[in-house]
């Protein structure tokens, strides 16, 4: 079975007692990199275990057995093809393959980030059919605000119809971004943060060495994204860029260079990340709480206008949206950039 972290013990308890009082579809939502994927494919596993002990799956079931291979009939995970690449979960990957053509996906340059309506279609088609062998069938859908429109529409059927013992996990960063109509038939389970205590203690022994204090003073991530980052070189690269980012709000960096530099990378990330610097410098202005990742910075934020940082924030949340889909990144940072830099002009 997959970890439950201990800041989600207390949704555990409240989730995984009897199936038979559990609403049929639940939305997990919380900030990235707190362990959503990882919690709602232990609860998937709760639910299809036929022999689960003190609300923890057994392991040991032909169910369990069954779905720590990736074979189990009754799971179904429905996914954009990014995440079938580029997720961290292995599980996730061999589940996902039934729905999607994994020879074109493994061709493409650009995978797509958009669940498309095919996939709920094949879902509906196999969610009407009886359950192999658990009473119950799961299915998960990540990141859930992913779909596009008209499979949001599709799934809307089997929200409203669901098959006796049909669940339905879904998972999102941005529950705001769901269609109303999908969130009115379900109910929304916030997964909390770790404190700052809790994600160090966590952090310490999966670090090799490294001071999970200095991790954590990188802008803000759940600690398994921050984990996921050290391991892969990426927390690196992006403290190298909050530094840039700090350089532009000075005056002391060219927007267009900067553009060309980050486009090489991850949109969906990318812009997730420079929306939570956006955040930040909110906070500070707003409650002056000051960012860690500005470390030493002299840069007076109460002098700015709040109403441009709010345009800024917003703007970023409108490329966040375009990002699901394909679109010119290095334009939209350049024009980003450069709201930065006039938002933080200094006059005079």
């Amino acid at each position: 079975m997959i970890e439950i972290l201990p800041w989600h013990s207390d949704a555990w308890s409240r989730l995984s007692g009897s199936a038979a009082t559990l609403h049929h579809g639940l939305i997990l939502s919380g900030v990235s990199g707190v362990g959503k994927r990882e919690f709602s494919i232990a609860l998937a596993q709760r639910l299809l275990c036929s022999n689960s002990r003190d609300q923890v799956p057994c392991g040991d079931c032909q169910d369990c057995k069954l779905f720590n291979a990736g074979t189990h009939p009754d799971f179904h995970v429905i996914t954009s093809e990014h995440e079938a690449l580029e997720g961290r979960i292995e599980l996730v990957s061999r589940y996902c393959d039934r729905y999607q053509d994994s020879v074109a996906r493994g061709k493409k340059v650009n995978p797509s980030q958009v669940i498309p309506v095919d996939q709920i279609r094949t879902l509906i088609e196999r969610f009407y059919q009886s359950s192999h062998i658990s009473e119950s069938r799961v299915a998960l859908i990540l990141p859930a605000d992913r779909m596009n429109t008209n499979a949001a529409n599709a799934l809307l059927k089997l929200l409203e119809e669901p098959p006796s013992g049909a669940f339905f996990l879904l998972v999102t960063d941005q529950p705001g971004l769901l269609a109303s109509t999908i969130r009115s038939r379900c109910v929304m389970e916030p997964l909390s943060s770790p404190t700052p205590e809790q994600a160090k203690d966590w952090l310490h022994p999966r670090l090799k060495g490294a001071d999970p204090n200095l991790l954590l003073n990188a802008p803000p991530a759940g600690p398994i994204d921050i984990l996921a980052a050290y391991q892969t070189g990426v927390l690196q690269q992006r403290q190298e860029h909050t530094a840039q980012i700090s350089l532009l709000l000075g005056g002391h960096s060219d927007p267009v260079e900067l553009a060309a530099l980050l486009a090489k990378q991850d949109a969906v990330l990318l812009l997730t990340w420079m929306h939570r610097i956006v955040s930040d410098l909110l906070k500070w202005q707003g409650a002056g709480q000051k960012p860690a990742w500005a470390g030493d910075s002299s840069l007076d934020i109460g002098r700015y206008s709040p109403a441009k940082l709010f345009r800024l924030y917003d703007k970023l949340g409108k490329y966040r949206r375009m990002a699901r889909d394909q679109m010119n990144l290095q334009l939209a940072l350049e024009e980003i950039l450069i709201s930065f830099q006039q938002t933080f002009r200094t006059y005079g």
